[in-house]
């Protein structure tokens, strides 16, 4: 589906003598600078925040960071023990999750007689840490639990798990639920850490704690920061100076020297290496990462990232699940289109399966741009996944109805929860009304009045500067009027896809042929260029991202 914007709901820049001013400040290209000034006004009245934000200063940037007490308390631990003895690494099931789960593998093993780990299954036991578990692990000859992207609000498992005389880490950047966690060697950000610190994701914590407390050696750690750069990507984090600095040294190593399991799954997926952006990680890799903890159990993630034993094979069952979970995803969206009667913000199938729901959350949120929840059975319990958007607060609401949940958790704009199944009806009333008040402003698009036809290789290029593009740097627009010559043609055999043909340049729509059936209400079209690589040679290409009308979005 293509959507549609109201031209009132545009800001639209041009290229002026300001732009060629801070062009020439600068050195680079007026494409380069009409982007900056677009999407940072604030920034270019000031030469050194210009600077700074075009070449971050990533030492500098580190020594700065306060991760909270908490790091150096682990720290502490960490240089006091010549060996953890064994070593069990407990994570979660999304990219960040498996992606700390493999960067604690890899730093833990420089003090272990062995390094294990476990991620629990998203459809059968759900989020976190589970006592029944820990149990198994204490009993089967753990010395050293690791928690990664999780166990903030699981103090008392974690105090427990210290009793029994095991060494206890925590690397997590989830928001705090507890009044106040004590427990000593939990490193958050989000307890007691500074700004720039609060907007890392789970990988990245556990990255910088090492690389401050001098962990393993920087030079080592440097080839880690794939995993950093994949998790901040997949978690949808601010692109902050640091967070940005963090996904261009991961991009530059997935492009020049990636690891074997991720070089494997590039080859599969036709991604060409070097020129690996973040818009391809987002579409292409992070969703077949995603996609086994979704469906199943998240194995064959952490082996592919680990490159270990048939890496290959595991890549294989990335791709599979991942379209496995695209088969499902379209069935539940199928189904919520068929819902009859008055839109509802909470919905449940009794046949969904838990672990696809929040991509279909977020999809369905970021297209009526409402708040969402989506829930389903599982066990004797009701598990939920709640999707807001800017603006709204997922931690706030569901913190509202504590009471009434068995457990709860997540980041401003996602979380998810459980409820005991006799509570669902009364939660399911409460959480439908709690919705039903937030309050959602169209958000303001800025782009570019541009040609495609004015848009060069070298001038987009020079514009990646700028990026990676994602939350709170996004990739820019560009608008251009609708024209009188203006054409809708096929594109592929399916009749599914099409482009719309200006000043001889394609905007290829995927998905929207039928949306383009009847142009005739729309006065102009918002797109983006990107870098593809066809036949050995690197061009620019022209997607197509929404209809411009007089009247609003649909």
């Amino acid at each position: 589906m293509l959507p549609t914007c109201s031209i009132s709901n545009l800001r639209i820049h041009e290229i002026g003598d300001l732009t060629r001013d801070l062009a020439k400040k600068l050195s680079c290209p007026e494409l380069t600078a009409a982007v900056l000034e677009m999407l940072h006004e604030s920034r270019c009245t000031d030469a050194d925040a210009v600077q700074a934000w075009l070449r971050p200063r990533f030492e500098a940037l580190m020594e700065e960071l306060n991760l909270g007490m908490g790091s150096t308390a682990a720290a502490e631990k960490w240089h006091s023990r010549g060996s953890f003895g064994n070593v069990v690494v407990y994570g979660d099931y999304d990219t960040d999750g498996v992606s700390s789960t493999v960067l604690a593998m890899e730093i833990f093993r420089h003090k272990a007689l062995g390094v294990r780990y476990y991620i629990p299954r998203r459809d059968m036991q759900g989020y976190g840490l589970h006592a029944n578990i820990l149990d198994q692990l204490a009993a089967g000859g753990c010395n050293t639990l690791v928690v990664v992207d999780c166990g903030t609000n699981d103090e008392e498992m974690l105090y427990a798990c210290q009793r029994r005389a095991l060494d206890v880490f925590v690397f997590d950047h989830h928001s705090v639920s507890v009044p106040s966690p004590s427990f000593p060697f939990t490193v958050n950000p989000c307890v007691d850490g500074d700004e720039t610190a609060r907007k890392l994701c789970a990988t990245a914590v556990l990255w910088c704690w090492a690389w401050k407390g001098k962990i393993v050696s920087r030079s080592w750690l440097s080839y880690a920061l794939d995993l950093a750069a994949l998790a901040t990507v997949a978690d949808c984090m601010p692109l902050h100076v640091l967070n940005r600095a963090i996904v261009q040294k991961g991009l530059a190593l997935m492009r020049h020297n990636p690891r074997r399991g991720l070089s494997a799954l590039f080859e599969k997926l036709g991604v060409t290496q070097h020129t690996l952006s973040e818009e391809q990680l987002s579409m292409r890799i992070i969703p077949c990462l995603n996609a086994p903890g979704r469906v199943g159990y998240a194995d064959p993630s952490v082996k592919a990232l680990l490159g270990v034993g048939e890496f290959h094979s595991h890549v294989d069952d990335l791709i599979r699940a991942n379209k496995k979970r695209q088969t499902l995803s379209e069935r539940i969206v199928s189904e919520i289109d068929d819902f009859s009667g008055k839109r509802r913000h909470v919905m449940f199938g009794a046949a969904w399966p838990v672990g696809v729901l929040s991509g279909v959350a977020s999809r369905i949120c970021s297209l009526r741009k409402s708040p969402v929840v989506l829930a389903a059975p599982v066990g004797g319990k009701i598990r939920g996944t709640l999707r807001v958007p800017e603006g709204a607060n997922a931690v706030g609401i569901l913190s509202s109805i504590a009471g009434q949940l068995d457990a709860w958790g997540g980041h401003r704009h996602a979380a998810g929860f459980s409820v005991l199944s006799a509570r669902w009806a009364e939660v399911e009333e409460n959480l439908e009304e709690l919705l039903s008040q937030v309050q959602v402003e169209e958000d303001v698009v800025k782009a570019l009045a541009l040609s495609p036809a004015r848009i060069t290789l070298k001038d987009w290029k020079a514009v990646g500067d700028l990026g990676p593009f994602g939350n709170d740097n996004p990739c820019p627009y560009f608008y251009r009027e609708r024209g009188a010559a203006d054409k809708v043609v096929p594109l592929g055999k399916d009749g599914k896809h099409c482009a719309v043909v200006v000043d001889e340049m394609k905007l290829l729509a995927f998905n929207a042929a039928s949306d383009l059936e009847n142009v005739s209400g729309i006065t102009g079209w918002l797109y983006h260029p990107r870098l593809d690589y066809w036949r050995d040679e690197e061009r620019v290409q022209f997607m197509l991202d929404c209809a411009v009308a007089e009247r609003g979005a649909k």
